[in-house]
């Protein structure tokens, strides 16, 4: 490990290019399909399915707006520090270490997540009636491990994995739908006497923070656009045709857990305590689940999915990590790569390490799961709005920049993006847990710009591509 990994020409370290069109797919549902399985049910306490489906709904209709607009910016500036380079291009070094900073954040908390959702369904699997908090944190741990290994290994090694336990994670859910659709009510989907719980559009608004953990971390992809071949063809392509598959998944696991059982059994167990494995919770009320084949054999396939996502979401943490140190807004070692492998090693552990932090807290912070996917999707907000408004001012002041590629009713989308965003950080303010998300998302941000101002800001490097990008483009000007 260190700077003799291979470099560009101008002898900045510089990442493989061997992802296609099928490793973009995989990255982007492998990444999100986690949601399905744990998170998204949260928003049906005391709000209802019709809730749901509509914050669900307006989910799909941002991020489908979303990684459009998004594969303009990404194409245009492929590099593995993306919101970095978009901010910093648009509006200078402060907007751009703030949009990395909160990707970074975002996909951190997400990761963070995902290892606690796998200690909760393996702790479930050993035993479904009366989970251990030992088996938990030992899994969770264990995952850490693993995973940090196979990313230090190799990116189409770590690349292969991801696309074989995005399989499973798929066959896992339509073993579900197939399995609850034995038990469907229409009236349990669809309750004619009470459709928003009581509450009115309120519900669909305290449903929708939960709702986007179904989709956020999907701009994972956005950032292996360095490690792309062709990313002009590929990378939109792959974030479609990726996209699509997630909005049929979210619709019909909404359907059938719904519609399976009374939806306050998907959001928390007999004691009241949040539930982290809503689908095999929902098998385990049903008839069918009774056959120890099906719901074995679906609690393992549930892990592909919990894992795959927690895969692909490392990856993002340790290309964003990397990044930011490679153009010096982080310490230079996360800038450095394995000499052979070409794999963002410190950035890689830092991840793992910040996250084991977090499940060994988790012994006595019972909310840590709930909270870690609000900031992720908080900090995911933040950077949305951030990027609509460099695109903005991109497309302005350097068009050429967008000639390879031209999104779909482009002048529309980046409006559609940014109100959807901020009436989802409205939504926020509503939450039961909304003074522990923003303290917390708020002492990370405000760690992250005091670095910056005090150390950062005076040794960026001009060699790393978001600040060359930068200098071109000045120059031309």
């Amino acid at each position: 490990m260190g700077e003799s990994a291979p470099a560009d020409a101008t002898g900045t370290p510089a990442l493989k290019r061997p992802l296609g069109v099928l490793d973009v797919w995989a990255l982007g549902v492998g990444v999100v399909v986690a949601g399905a399985y744990f998170g998204w049910n949260l928003g049906l306490k005391d709000n209802g399915p019709v809730a749901m489906l509509v914050a669900s709904l307006l989910v799909c209709l941002l991020y489908l707006t979303w990684v459009l607009a998004l594969a303009e910016l990404s194409v245009a500036m492929p590099y593995a520090g993306g919101p970095l380079a978009y901010g910093r291009r648009a509006a200078g070094p402060l907007p751009g270490f703030i949009m990395g900073w909160s990707m970074l954040l975002e996909a951190q908390f997400a990761a963070i997540g995902c290892a606690l959702a796998v200690g909760g369904y393996v702790a479930f699997l050993v035993n479904p009636n009366e989970q251990s908090q030992a088996v938990e944190i030992l899994a969770e741990l264990v995952t850490l491990l693993i995973f940090f290994l196979l990313q230090a290994w190799g990116v189409k090694e770590q690349s292969v994995a991801l696309v074989v336990m995005t399989y499973g994670a798929l066959l896992g859910l339509c073993i579900f739908w197939i399995a609850a659709a034995t038990n469907f009510s229409a009236e349990r989907v669809w309750p004619r006497e009470n459709l928003l719980a009581g509450k009115g559009w309120r519900a669909v608004l305290d449903a929708l923070p939960y709702a986007l953990w179904w989709l956020v971390m999907i701009e994972t992809v956005a950032l292996a656009a360095e490690e792309m071949r062709e990313p002009q063809r590929t990378l939109p392509r792959g974030l479609t045709l990726a996209q699509l598959t997630l909005a049929a998944i979210v619709v019909l696991t909404w359907l059938f857990a719904c519609g399976a059982v009374e939806s306050q059994q998907i959001a928390v167990d007999s004691a009241g305590q949040d539930i982290s494995y809503p689908l095999a919770a929902v098998l385990h009320h049903l008839k069918v689940g009774e056959n120890p084949i099906l719901s074995i054999g679906f609690g393992v396939l549930a892990l592909f999915g919990l894992i795959a996502s927690y895969h692909a979401i490392l990856y993002a943490v340790s290309r964003q990590g990397f990044a930011l140190g490679r153009a010096g807004y982080l310490p230079s070692l996360f800038g450095r790569l394995h000499a052979g492998r070409r794999t963002p090693t410190v950035a890689l552990a830092a991840s793992t390490l910040l996250s084991a932090a977090f499940v060994v807290a988790s012994i006595w912070f019972k909310d840590a799961i709930n909270v870690a996917v609000l900031v992720s999707t908080l900090t995911a907000l933040v950077w949305y709005v951030l990027a609509m408004a460099c695109l903005l001012i991109l497309r302005r002041r350097e068009p050429a920049l967008f000639a390879a590629y031209q999104a779909p009713a482009s002048r529309v989308l980046p409006f559609v993006v940014a109100i959807l965003s901020i009436f989802g950080i409205v939504a926020y303010a509503r939450l039961e847990y909304a003074p522990a998300v923003f303290a917390l998302a708020a002492a990370f941000y405000a760690a992250g710009i005091i670095y910056f101002l005090a150390f950062a800001r005076g040794r960026l490097r001009s060699d790393a591509p978001e600040e060359r990008g930068t200098q071109m483009a000045e120059s031309v000007r």
